[in-house]
């Protein structure tokens, strides 16, 4: 006969309470610190989202004066193109030329113009490679033109850049025409010629000068070098010059007086 095994009531209580403890444990290593977990990741993740929407607050904040400043600085950049042409041609120096000696009303006269065109501004090296040369002596209205195959080449690619139909994600580039001329003036026309190009709606500078005095006439004759700037590909059209009138041929070619 099997001898039974009797528990007390606080050995059940005993054992109620142990299998309890149990119970909660299992709960609390299976199920509690699996959210718990859970809950430090989202803590964190909110964490990170607090600190994304304080920025992007910031960022918002700031937004007026960061839309105030392109303005300003598109205002700043139209400005500066519009201080230079969009390409610049040997007619389009002859008319800055004319314009120059008009303004003058004879107090300022060239004689002989040398062309060195389509200088990029990046390097210098570049631009002893990229230009034209002509010499015109208007005085017997003959020009001379000195123009190898390299540099037609060099001015037929940068003259095809201007072209309607080119994409507008091309970069925008600076060149320069190196315009050099021997001129007589008098010493008020000579000063009225310098303020003309310091004041001309297109950047140019005066690069090379010399002036020698003469004694007999109390003119001024002397040489300069004019550097034409301007840019491509900033969606400015180029404008020819309208010539209103130029005078051609002469009334005795071998430079005498007409019969």
């Amino acid at each position: 006969m099997k001898n039974k095994i009797k528990l007390s009531d606080s050995d059940k209580r005993l054992l109620i309470i142990f299998l309890a403890i149990v119970i909660i444990a299992c709960s609390y290593f299976f199920i509690f610190s699996k959210e718990m977990s859970k809950a430090e990741d989202l803590e964190a993740s909110n964490t990170t989202d607090s600190a994304t929407v304080q920025q992007m607050e910031q960022m918002e904040a700031g937004l007026p004066t960061v839309r105030k400043n392109i303005k300003n600085l598109k205002a700043k950049e139209k400005k500066i193109i519009g201080n230079y042409p969009s390409d610049m041609k040997t007619e389009k120096v002859i008319e800055t030329l004319q314009a120059i000696e008009d303004d003058n009303e004879g107090d300022f006269h060239i004689s002989e113009i040398t062309f060195l065109m389509n200088n990029p501004i990046v390097t210098a090296t570049d631009a002893d490679t990229a230009g034209d040369g002509s010499t015109t002596d208007t005085s017997s209205d003959t020009t001379t033109s000195t123009e190898s195959t390299e540099t037609a080449e060099s001015t037929e690619a940068a003259e095809d850049t201007t072209d309607d139909s080119a994409p507008a994600s091309q970069p925008v580039s600076g060149y320069y025409a190196s315009i050099g001329i021997k001129y007589t003036a008098s010493y008020l026309g000579l000063k009225d010629m310098i303020n003309y190009v310091n004041e001309f709606k297109d950047r140019t500078t005066i690069t090379n000068f010399s002036a020698i005095y003469d004694s007999s006439t109390g003119g001024v004759t002397g040489e300069m070098t004019l550097n034409m700037y301007y840019l491509m590909n900033t969606g400015k059209d180029y404008v020819p010059p309208i010539f209103d009138y130029m005078q051609k041929g002469t009334d005795n070619i071998f430079g005498g007086t007409a019969d």
